[in-house]
């Protein structure tokens, strides 16, 4: 389940940010996590929202908030195919 499932969620911060830590391990947010605004709702999340969580490591971060969607739809493999050689000036 773990190489099929990607989840994208609101996120609500507990008082104990323990249960937020173990909840990220348990579901390996680091790979599976896909960041989500919400905009334009009213209370939509900010990408600090993530990136301010102290228990994540910069690597983490960066999946989450890009990375996972980018290697799920295949993204990064079709730019590098379509984008041209940029020219040395």
């Amino acid at each position: 389940m773990q190489e099929m499932f990607y989840t994208s969620q609101p996120m609500e911060r507990p008082r104990d940010m323990s249960i937020l830590e173990t909840t990220f391990k348990m579901i390996k947010a680091e790979t599976q996590l896909l960041w989500s605004s919400d905009y334009p709702h009213w209370d939509f999340d900010l990408p600090g929202v993530i990136y301010d969580l102290p228990f994540l490591s910069e690597t983490a971060k960066r999946n989450i908030l890009g990375g996972n969607a980018l290697k799920l739809f295949g993204i990064d493999k079709l730019a590098s195919r379509a984008a041209p050689p940029i020219a040395a000036q």
